[in-house]
């Protein structure tokens, strides 16, 4: 402050001189620019500033640290411009309940960054109100799918919601709305309108389409082009329209490309299945062509080699490749091995169903009803015992 106050005194002093206009300016370029260094100074870093945020809002609202860590990386504004309060407010006011403001955010930290959240939240809540739901479903419906309140009202979600509407009719679409409210935001109109018109006139029964567009892969939105050619060919292929492995099918053959659904089949031959048993494998388990070449090989290689499968045998149980060999297959067959080589019992298993069974039921029937005589089982269902050679009797073998 000192150097800025004599920095003046000698501007004054010469210009009460009427020194000439070009000394004047040589001196100012001259003299040194000085700077409000304290303000640099206390310029917090960014760690200081997402810290400032996750504290404020902590404070502010009581919302959870883990729930704002993405949240203060994502977001740069300024508090001062109260966006976040605004959002965060308009929730509380609302009725959302603390943890459901946390699960939004976990999801969608954007939403704090929302501008006028009376003029372009509030009007979706209230319309989601308007369609005979109540608050507390409105509040589990954005808690699901929090992208719901960043897409237009008047150009995505009314006239999305009026289509399936006037497609199954307003009950059932409130129906599908509360059970996968992703449908408001994952879907074309005109897509998903030529592509339900489209399979209804193919023959597939309305309620398999209705179930698909509950289900978590949104194949209905697909381009209309790419959809009509993938169903055309999985209904070439022999599936019966009315099953649920028709879409399964379908599914399956929108998200893989024509060359890596021809290497999967190339993969299975090199295992030794023929063309026959492949298509059988296909029609009990389509999205098998989904899996990665290594899942499909360690998978295949565990049945064939340690479990001593036929192809043709596994082509009428595909399931099992389907599971997760190293955290239910092999585990589970382990604990089959170790009760057979301490002769707990002498009984052949059917292990398809062992395998489907769920944990709970495993661990009860297989695990626990053992442990007393026998605690290794309990390391083998860890995954802590590992066998060359699985000799338990399978049913069917």
């Amino acid at each position: 402050m000192m150097l800025v106050y004599i920095y003046k005194s000698r501007l004054q002093a010469l210009t009460a001189k009427h020194l000439d206009l070009h000394i004047l300016k040589n001196l100012c370029l001259k003299t040194p620019i000085f700077r409000n260094y304290r303000t640099k100074t206390t310029t917090p870093t960014n760690a200081e500033s997402s810290e400032f945020k996750i504290s404020f809002l902590q404070n502010e609202y009581g919302l959870s640290k883990k729930s704002l860590i993405r949240a203060s990386e994502c977001l740069s504004f300024d508090f001062s411009d109260q966006r976040a309060h605004s959002v965060l407010q308009l929730f509380r006011t609302f009725g959302f309940p603390r943890p459901n403001i946390n699960k939004i955010i976990s999801k969608y930290p954007g939403i704090l960054k929302g501008y006028h959240p009376e003029m372009l939240i509030k009007p979706k809540l209230e319309f989601l109100l308007s369609m005979d739901l109540s608050r507390a479903e409105v509040i589990a419906i954005v808690t699901k799918c929090p992208p719901i309140l960043h897409r237009s009202l008047n150009n995505r979600i009314k006239p999305t919601f009026n289509l399936l509407s006037s497609l199954i009719g307003s009950r059932d679409t409130l129906v599908l709305l509360k059970h996968n409210p992703h449908i408001l935001t994952a879907y074309r109109i005109q897509d998903l309108s030529f592509n339900f018109e489209f399979l209804c006139e193919l023959g597939v029964p309305r309620f398999q389409i209705v179930k698909y567009l509950a289900g978590p892969f949104p194949v209905l939105g697909k381009p209309h082009d790419k959809l009509r050619s993938v169903a055309l060919k999985v209904k070439g292929m022999g599936f019966d329209l009315s099953s649920g492995y028709f879409f399964d099918a379908v599914v399956a053959l929108c998200h893989v490309t024509d060359s890596t659904w021809e290497a999967r089949c190339v993969l299975f031959r090199s295992f030794g299945f023929s063309n026959h048993e492949i298509d059988l494998m296909l029609r009990k388990l389509p999205r098998i062509m989904c899996y990665s070449e290594k899942k499909i090989s360690e998978s295949v290689q565990f049945v064939v080699n340690k479990l001593q499968w036929t192809p043709s045998r596994l082509s009428c149980h595909p399931a099992i490749l389907s599971y997760s060999l190293q955290k239910r297959t092999i585990p589970r067959c382990s604990v089959l091995q170790v009760l057979v080589s301490k002769n707990i019992t002498r009984e052949s298993y059917r292990l398809s169903t062992i395998l489907s069974l769920t944990q709970r039921k495993f661990l009860m029937e297989y695990v626990n009803a053992h442990m007393d005589k026998v605690p290794e089982v309990m390391e083998a269902y860890q995954g802590k015992l590992r066998f060359d050679e699985y000799t338990f009797k399978q049913k069917g073998q």
